[in-house]
């Protein structure tokens, strides 16, 4: 028997004849069952078992059976669905976002400034899973489509970085600073899915730089991007450290960098049905820990005790 590996000596069973063992030979192509073999060979189980199963384990014989599968995006349409849902449930009615929306006026300043230093250590080591997935990519077209994302997104901690001027907060500070547990959760889980699950971290990726919403309008008439914009708008916080952050999500929103899951999920042929199922599993890791990122800024920043910066110190 002539296999990649070189030329297998092979002998019939005993109690076979050379045909019969021949003839069972060709028909392993993968398409048939057990019992198609023994109705078109006049063999009995048995004796096909004794050749089928050895040649199975040693994988001489492959199952040819069609994986069920989908389109990448009807898979990713799905993702989102329970995404969307789990982010109504567990984000957009969670504590932070929920003073935010509804009472932003009773919240801390340090709550706000907190969520704009929250995000920019997010953005300064965004390169530990942006830069990972780039080795992953399962085609050339993805990864030359994702190396375009992150050459966006590059430096975009220098954009919010600016936020933090009338704060007295310089780039060293924030380099001797230490990022709240729930943020370093949130980034060291989306490095890991990099490496490991590339294409469930793409499926992230609408999320992280999504639902952003380009129509809506501030008390002052001017765009105010996201619901965080808003509400800084609403209670009147410094323009000194609002305005950076609406830069940051203008660029995100030129770039439209929400439809970056969809733009490369439309270049996935497929994807089997146990993978989509995993991947549902994972959306509720996914989304609790980023709605413990943005709760373990409310439960930090919101105690006036406690300085805006975590360092060594304390």
């Amino acid at each position: 028997m002539h296999t990649p590996g070189g030329v297998l000596e092979v002998e019939a069973p005993e109690g076979m004849g050379q045909r019969d063992f021949l003839r069972l030979l060709r028909l392993l192509d993968g398409s048939r069952t057990i019992g198609d073999l023994e109705r078109e060979t006049g063999l009995d189980g048995e004796a096909v078992r004794e050749v089928v199963e050895p040649a199975v384990v040693w994988g001489l014989v492959d199952d040819g059976a069609v994986p069920a599968a989908s389109s990448g995006l009807a898979v990713l349409s799905r993702l989102e669905d329970v995404l969307n849902r789990l982010l109504e449930d567990l984000v957009f009615a969670g504590p932070f976002w929920r003073e935010v929306l509804e009472r932003p006026e009773t919240l801390q300043r340090n709550v706000f400034f907190g969520f704009g230093l929250e995000n920019w250590f997010f953005l300064f080591r965004e390169n530990e899973f942006d830069s990972a997935v780039l080795a992953l990519a399962e085609s050339a077209e993805l990864r030359a489509m994702l190396n375009d994302f992150y050459q966006e997104e590059h430096r975009h901690d220098d954009i919010v970085l600016r936020a933090f001027q009338p704060l007295g907060v310089t780039r060293d500070d924030l380099l001797r600073a230490r990022p709240l547990p729930t943020t370093t959760a949130l980034i060291k889980t989306l490095s890991w899915w990099a490496r490991t699950d590339p294409l469930f971290f793409v499926a992230t990726i609408g999320v992280l730089e999504g639902r952003l919403d380009s129509d809506s309008d501030g008390p002052d008439g001017r765009i105010a991007y996201d619901s965080f914009l808003a509400a800084c708008d609403r209670i009147g916080l410094e323009p000194a450290f609002v305005e950076p952050m609406r830069a940051h999500a203008r660029v995100n929103a030129g770039h439209d960098h929400g439809s970056v899951s969809r733009e490369l999920f439309a270049r996935v042929p497929g994807v089997d049905a146990e993978t989509e199922r995993r991947w549902h599993d994972k959306a509720h890791l996914f989304v609790e820990a980023y709605a413990a990122f943005f709760n373990g800024i409310l439960e930090h920043y919101s105690d006036p005790r406690r300085p805006l910066l975590r360092t060594g110190d304390i």
